[in-house]
């Protein structure tokens, strides 16, 4: 990348990364509160609600806002006519979706459910969709332009005011399910208002085709991949939801969400940075690749250990998060912590294909990803909770097998070059996990409060990564880090205590190469 690219690149990380941090401390909050003031199937209901908003949201979006980041020469007309259709789609859908809620709901129905339960939630939940359609043209351009600093600011306020207060607020005033919806609603209102302040563009409509052609071309493209990636994604939330009720469904949702959202708000800050950076390098497939192994490395550092050590403590997490009501999601949480790292790092994968517009093979590869993992579903589905969450697992293996495959004809990347990124995070991971595990069972057994006890599992896992990645690196993750830490511009005193751990990961970077 150019000294400007990974300036802007490495600042962005910076002020993502700060923002994940203060968004992950205010979600255990939010998150341990709401699971206290209400019952599971408050959020299975919300569960089903999202799914439904999500197949629509697809559609009404039509990757126009993929399409703004993407395209290289971007005019002033691209600008509104990106914005003209998102506003319009955004409207039109949500007066469908308005309109069909019913019959979506029906889809849910068994012995446990009826449709009307959920209906009124999505038809107020369908505002978001024009809240987007609104906002979305502001917030990519934004992210073009790397504004991730603001964008940041803007998260983390409309997260205090939306989740910790009227969340909050609401649920404790008894307003249930509701509470949860208005939550949501209030944050992307929020973000768009906070978007449109960081990166005005123009709102008068544009119908000139020539201005749509090569947004559409794009955008439509990724739509279909989009869709195609929820269906996958949520089949697990659909036939729970189908088959098992709210009420299991909101047991796997905190389940999935004790260990989905923290990976998501880090790869979503990663990934908001990566995607631009990999478009402008779209035409360099060498220096592309040579970008993807490192990022994908460092990612995988990061990512594996955590999942392996919330693996371990899950019984202390969700006890003190969730409460002893949530008990049931306990095998369900250790389970997906094995297949939820495997899903966001193989999401740089899929960043590759996009920002080099490789979108037809992309496409097949989802369509054969759904009827591989449907099938996984088929199999497993008699052992309930436990056997989605296993299928899940089979999918996400699958699925590296299947994207190490277009890695290897787009960016010529060897197979075993491939596989080498995940070295370091299982090595380290592993030993993580072994630790945590062996005194896990020694403070288990003298019956320690679970807050004591979660508190010394987090202080040896944070101890033990510091010291396998500053100290003990692996040879792979040792060269990552010596990149990484002189595109941050650290202290470079040899004196000093991180000069010189800086100086001799430079050291060891130039005899590597």
């Amino acid at each position: 990348m150019s000294k400007n690219l990974a300036s802007k690149a490495v600042s962005g990380l910076k002020w993502g990364s700060a923002s994940t941090i203060a968004n992950a401390v205010m979600q255990i909050g939010y998150t341990s509160a709401m699971a206290r003031l209400l019952a599971p199937e408050a959020f299975g209901l919300v569960a089903i609600a999202s799914v439904i908003l999500r197949f629509g949201s697809y559609f009404a979006h039509l990757g126009l806002s993929q399409a703004i980041i993407q395209k290289e020469d971007l005019t002033q007309d691209n600008i509104r006519a990106a914005f003209t259709s998102s506003a319009l789609l955004g409207l039109s859908f949500m007066l469908l979706i308005w309109a069909l809620a019913p019959f979506a709901t029906m889809f849910f129905e068994n012995g446990s459910f009826e449709s009307e339960e959920v209906t009124p939630i999505v038809r107020v939940m369908a505002f978001s969709l024009l809240i987007g359609g609104l906002s979305s043209t502001a917030f990519s351009l934004s992210e073009r332009n790397m504004r991730f600093k603001e964008l940041s600011i803007v998260e983390t306020l409309s997260y205090v005011i939306s989740y910790l207060c009227v969340g909050v607020l609401l649920a404790y005033l008894g307003y249930g399910v509701w509470s949860l919806v208005f939550a949501t609603l209030t944050q992307a209102a929020l973000v768009a208002l906070g978007a449109y302040a960081i990166t005005r563009h123009s709102i008068l409509p544009h119908f000139k085709w020539e201005s749509y052609k090569p947004l559409f071309n794009y955008g439509s493209k990724m739509s279909v991949i989009s869709f195609l990636e929820f269906i996958s994604q949520d089949m697990a939330t659909i036939l729970i939801g189908k088959t098992l009720g709210p009420y299991k469904l909101g047991i796997y949702d905190r389940a999935h969400r004790l260990v989905n959202l923290p990976m998501y708000m880090l790869t979503r800050t990663i990934s908001r940075v990566i995607f631009p950076s990999f478009s402008k390098l779209q035409s360099e497939t060498k220096k592309l690749a040579s970008v993807y192994i490192s990022s994908t490395t460092l990612l995988a550092a990061i990512i594996i250990p955590t999942c392996l050590g919330l693996l371990v403590a899950a019984p202390e997490v969700v006890y003190i998060l969730l409460g002893d009501q949530w008990g049931e999601s306990i095998p369900v949480l250790q389970v997906l912590c094995l297949a939820i790292p495997l899903s966001f790092i193989t999401m740089f994968a899929g960043i590759v294909c996009d920002a080099k517009a490789v979108l037809n093979i992309k496409i097949v590869l989802t369509v054969v990803f759904i009827a591989v993992i449907a099938g996984f579903f088929f199999m497993f589905r008699q052992y309930g909770l436990i056997g989605f969450a296993f299928a899940v697992l089979a999918g996400e293996l699958v699925r590296i097998a299947f994207y190490q495959t277009v890695m290897n004809r787009i960016l010529k990347l060897p197979y075993l070059e491939q596989l080498q990124v995940y070295v370091p995070g299982l090595v380290n991971g592993v030993i993580i996990a072994a630790v945590i595990y062996g005194l896990s069972s020694v403070l288990r057994g003298i019956e320690l409060p679970h807050v004591v006890t979660l508190a010394i599992q987090l202080i040896t896992g944070a101890v033990l990564f510091l010291i396998l990645t500053l100290f003990f690196p692996h040879k792979t993750l040792k060269a990552q880090i010596g990149k990484l830490l002189s595109k941050f511009g650290l202290d470079d005193n040899p004196t000093s205590y991180y000069g010189k751990i800086i100086s001799k990961y430079r050291k060891d970077v130039i005899k590597s190469t």
